[in-house]
C-alpha cells in the first residue's frame, strides 16, 4: 500500500469520479450493522454479503458470484470485468480456509471488487494500477470509507510455537488517512479540511499551536499536512 497521492491527487480523484457518475449520489456511510459478517463464515454468508453491498450500490439486475481460488501473494480479490451481468469475483482460497479474512475485510474486498464493476459500467474501462485508486475511492463513495478504514492497517496477535507475534495487515491502496479525507469530503464528517490548512514554517513543516489541537479532526488535518 504504497503510494505518494497528495491533497490534490486526491482532488482530482474526487471530481474525475463525480463528474463521471453524476445523479448517482450516496447520502450516508453504511452502518457497521447492516454488513456484519459472523465471526466464523461460510460461503453462503458471503455470497449473501455481496448481494447486499450490490444492492446498496444500486447494480441492479448484476449478480455478483464469489469464488475461491489461489490468489498472488498480497491480493485479497481480484474481479473478471467484462460487460455480462454476472460478476465473478475470487477471494484467497488459502485466506479463507485459515480464517485469515477479517470480517471488516470481507466488507472491503467486496466493496472494492464491486465498486471495479460499477465504474466499468459508468465508463471506466482502465485496467491499469492507477485505476486502483480510483475504486477504492468509489467504495469510499458508495459509503465504505469506514470499513476501508480499519481494514487499510490492522493488527492481530499470533502464537508461533508458543511465543506470541504482533502481525501487522494492510488492505487496499490508499492509506488510512486518505480514506479519512475522502470521507470527510463525500459525507460532511467534519469542518473542510481547506479550513485548517497552517502556514508553514522554513523547513516547510506547519506551524501548530497546543490550542489547535483540540479536536480529532484538527489532529487529522495537522497529520495530513505533514504527510502531503
Amino acid at each position: 500500500m504504497d503510494n505518494n497521492i497528495t491533497e490534490r491527487g486526491l482532488e482530482l480523484i474526487i471530481g474525475h469520479l463525480q463528474n463521471r457518475i453524476k445523479g448517482i449520489s450516496f447520502t450516508e456511510e453504511v452502518s457497521r450493522s447492516y454488513f456484519s459478517v459472523p465471526p466464523i463464515y461460510s460461503m453462503y454468508d458471503i455470497q449473501t454479503l455481496a448481494e447486499k453491498i450490490a444492492a446498496h450500490m444500486a447494480l441492479v439486475g448484476y449478480t455478483p458470484v464469489i469464488q475461491l481460488d489461489n490468489l498472488p501473494n498480497n491480493v485479497a480479490g481480484q474481479i473478471n470485468l467484462n460487460d455480462s451481468r454476472y460478476v465473478y469475483i475470487k477471494l484467497d482460497k488459502r485466506r479463507f480456509e485459515c480464517r485469515d479474512y477479517a470480517p471488516v475485510e470481507l466488507v472491503a474486498v467486496i466493496a472494492h471488487e464491486m465498486s471495479h464493476k460499477f465504474l466499468w459500467i459508468h465508463g471506466f474501462k482502465d485496467t491499469s494500477r492507477k485505476i486502483e485508486y480510483m475504486t477504492d475511492a468509489c467504495a469510499v463513495y458508495a459509503g465504505f470509507g469506514d470499513f476501508l478504514q480499519e481494514a487499510a492497517e490492522r493488527t492481530s496477535r499470533q502464537y508461533i510455537n508458543g511465543v506470541e507475534h504482533v502481525v501487522v495487515h494492510r488492505l487496499g491502496y490508499l492509506e488510512r488517512w486518505q480514506i479519512l479525507y475522502l470521507r470527510n469530503v463525500f459525507f460532511n464528517l467534519c469542518t473542510p479540511y481547506d479550513r485548517f490548512k497552517r502556514p508553514k514554517d522554513a523547513n516547510g513543516k506547519p506551524i501548530v499551536t497546543t490550542e489547535e489541537e483540540t479536536s480529532y479532526w484538527e489532529r487529522f488535518a495537522i497529520m495530513a499536512a505533514v504527510v502531503i
